[in-house]
């Protein structure tokens, strides 16, 4: 079942709305090519009905991935706990980490998109990534003039491009949760050590994770607590016995 365990008994409520076509998963872009380059998929719980201001959560994939996919990261809980979610496609294999951006103006426009057809709280907009998706979208978020409002980086580093004379740029202030693996073999976990004490250094509000005997990879339990650090509304209760 893509619901959490603490809204099973209710899975009525959770399809209110699927017989309209505005609801659950879209996507842009050719229909002959789902996983086209630059493109994103989009899911809209069938619970809304548009008359309430929902958060958004942007979910950028890792490298060699695709939004198509990634998207199933955060379906579960975004069915359950009632938020719209954006996955995103690189234009390239993965994000724009060396040389010209042209990642940048893509996000932000398919962001834009979302807002502009439905209802989002615009002080509840997550952008989150695994791996390169990770980085990428943290570099964005540092660099400022973006919609997001916090930034969850799984298993990313801090970009060199955010760092002058020795510090970080544009960090005062944000919200950042980083959840990263005592044993990642791409991104040793001392890189994300690292990353968290100088963003607390440069002004950011972090919240730091470590997963013991975890590798480089998406730890999808750690789901709920993203969220909840977020916006602690998007608690769900616990499950009936």
């Amino acid at each position: 079942l893509y619901a959490e365990p603490a809204v099973r008994n209710d899975l009525a409520a959770l399809d209110a709305h699927s017989s309209d076509p505005r609801t659950g998963i879209q996507r842009s872009g050719p229909d002959d090519d789902p996983d086209a380059r630059g493109e994103f998929h989009l899911y809209v719980p069938e619970s809304l009905d548009g008359s309430q201001p929902r958060p958004l959560v942007v979910a950028l994939h890792g490298g060699m991935g695709n939004g198509r996919d990634f998207l199933w990261t955060w379906l579960r809980e975004a069915r359950s706990r009632r938020f719209l979610l954006l996955a995103p496609t690189s234009v390239g294999p993965t994000w724009a980490l060396m040389g010209p951006d042209a990642d940048r103006q893509r996000l932000l426009s398919s962001v834009e998109f979302v807002r502009e057809r439905f209802n989002v709280d615009g002080d509840r907009i997550l952008l989150t990534g695994l791996s390169d998706g990770a980085t990428y979208g943290l570099s964005t978020f540092l660099a400022g003039d973006t919609p997001f409002t916090a930034m969850a980086a799984v298993a990313g580093v801090l970009h060199p491009k955010n760092v002058q004379d020795g510090a970080i740029v544009g960090a005062e202030g944000k919200c950042v949760s980083i959840t990263h693996g005592t044993k990642d073999w791409m991104f040793p976990v001392q890189l994300a050590q690292a990353a968290q004490q100088a963003l607390r250094d440069a002004g950011a509000d972090v919240r730091y994770h470590e997963i013991a005997d975890l590798a480089h990879a998406y730890p999808r339990e750690e789901n709920p607590a993203i969220l909840e650090w977020f916006d602690p509304t998007l608690a769900l209760p616990a499950p009936d016995s």
